[in-house]
């Protein structure tokens, strides 16, 4: 018998040790025919060169849902069947005319006349969000999301869709809420804005690009509460007034406005309204009404259809550098009392023209946005602490708001094709002025000496030669007794004044 070296022994295991490790891939490649193992496969490029993602059933299905089910996903699942898609309908009347060739303002009217002009509806279409507040119906939105609405369809996260009623609205706080006619709805409960903390989860939900997503399901986006307290600048002709912002980096896209923020604990803190973009896009820069300031309004809309706001009988105005120096030499900011109603709740709590008001119902008050904004919160037969001062002394006084006192509006047509009505309290806070004197120009006649003048309805007469236009009486003495002539007027028009020469 031939004997085995060790060389020979050695290349005899390696030989061995190699069969075996091959036999058992080969028996691995045949059970893995059978039996699928719980491995992803790998993923291919696509056309364009990304992988795409292989979703493989797991029988341990269930135990990752429970894993990965955090406060978000509660969140969602506890508010996304009460958000709505809002889409709405609007119809506008434009009026075509040809124009004089050769641009003379009197000849236009006389070549529109002579030629004719004609007028065809248009009609647009816009699209928002909304979350349910109430089982029976009701749908909390942007005002801008249903103004001047001539239809308005909800649909539901379910798909059903119902026409929608707009049961009041407030330009102010850009609030709006719509009734469908549905019971036992999902609905989502309302939190506390006042208590947020910055960095605390923020949950964005809605319907952005509602038009191209074929699926009434809300999408929901995720992020932070960036700021608290956020104050945004008016712009000329805004009429809404956005103060203590909620500021969040959860995106908020075309067709969210109206849908809710929510917090970890499913609970509405606020309604999106607004983004900041270059891009017309998200940048993680949005804003949302706070809910607290909502809850008010929402008893009023549902009680009255409209805000119905205290009537304090205060006008008020940012004291110039100078007058506040006088008054208030140690102190800054603050309002300047420049007008008290008669029989108001200031009159009854000791105001006069001159104080300055530094705070009220427990909030500072720095400047007149500070002023309109809590004023605008206060709602008639609350009671707040005021402290102001006289002559650089700190005074304490309570004051009981009430109703706003109905005032039927005079009205006068002159001789120049205008009809002015008085001012009321009502009418300034529509044209965005708190200055209660002078009158408005509230109709023009077409081819009258005002039309080719270029005064138009909503434009506000200060001043007729240097008498100062108070009221409809102060107006009717001024033309009166105006001699024939050229006669020069100040008129008010967004703010801006302007010099208008009439003639009689």
């Amino acid at each position: 018998m031939q004997k085995i070296g060790f060389k020979n022994w050695l290349s005899l295991l390696i030989a061995s040790s190699v069969g075996v490790v091959m036999g058992v891939i080969v028996v691995m490649l045949i059970f893995s025919k059978t039996f699928s193992l719980n491995v992803l496969p790998q993923a291919k490029p696509d056309f364009y060169g990304s992988a795409k993602r292989v979703n493989v059933v797991s029988s341990a299905e269930d135990n990752i849902t429970s894993t990965r089910e955090n406060a978000i996903v509660r969140a969602a699942r506890r508010v996304g069947p009460a958000v709505a898609s809002i889409s709405v309908v609007q119809t506008r009347v434009i009026r075509t005319s040809p124009s004089y060739p050769f641009g003379d303002q009197f000849f236009d009217e006389f070549w529109s006349q002579f030629f004719g002009s004609r007028e065809y509806k248009q009609k647009l279409y816009g699209l928002g969000s909304g979350v349910i507040i109430n089982p029976d119906g009701y749908v909390l939105t942007n005002q801008h999301v249903v103004q001047e609405a001539d239809e308005v369809k909800v649909t539901l996260a379910n798909g059903d869709e119902y026409s929608g009623e707009v049961v009041g609205q407030d330009i102010t706080s850009d609030l709006a809420l719509v009734k469908i006619k549905a019971k036992n709805l999902p609905y989502a409960p309302l939190g506390n804005s006042d208590d947020l903390t910055i960095g605390e989860w923020a949950i964005a939900l809605g319907n952005p690009f509602g038009y191209l997503l074929d699926d009434p399901n809300p999408t929901v986006t995720v992020g932070v509460i960036s700021a608290l307290n956020r104050d945004i600048k008016r712009e000329r002709k805004q009429l809404q007034v956005y103060r203590n912002m909620i500021q969040t980096d959860a995106a908020i896209n075309p067709g969210n406005s109206g849908g809710p923020l929510v917090n970890a604990d499913g609970e509405i803190i606020g309604i999106n309204t607004f983004i900041f973009t270059t891009s017309r896009g998200s940048e993680g820069v949005g804003f949302a009404v706070p809910i607290n300031r909502a809850k008010g309004i929402i008893g009023d809309l549902v009680k009255y259809g409209e805000v119905r706001r205290a009537w304090l009988g205060i006008q008020a105005q940012n004291p110039n550098l100078s007058l506040s120096k006088g008054i208030n030499p140690n102190k800054k900011g603050g309002v300047l009392v420049v007008g008290v109603d008669q029989n108001s709740p200031a009159e009854k709590a000791g105001l006069k023209k001159g104080d300055i008001i530094t705070k009220i119902g427990g909030h500072n008050i720095s400047n007149l946005s500070d002023w309109d904004e809590v004023v605008s919160l206060i709602r008639a037969g609350e009671k707040a602490d005021l402290t102001y001062l006289r002559q650089g002394k700190a005074n304490n006084t309570d004051m009981t708001s009430d109703t706003l006192p109905t005032v039927i509006a005079q009205k006068f047509e002159d001789e120049f094709g205008m009809t002015v009505t008085s001012m009321t309290r009502s009418l300034a806070d529509q044209l965005g002025t708190g200055d209660l004197n002078g009158v408005i120009v509230s109709q023009i006649k077409q081819r009258s000496q005002a039309y080719y003048l270029g005064l138009k309805p909503g434009d506000i007469i200060r001043k007729i030669e240097d008498i100062v236009i108070n009221n409809i009486s102060d107006y009717k003495k001024a033309i009166s007794n105006t001699r024939a002539g050229k006669i020069s007027m100040l008129v008010e028009r967004e703010g801006e004044l302007y010099l208008v020469a009439l003639e009689r």
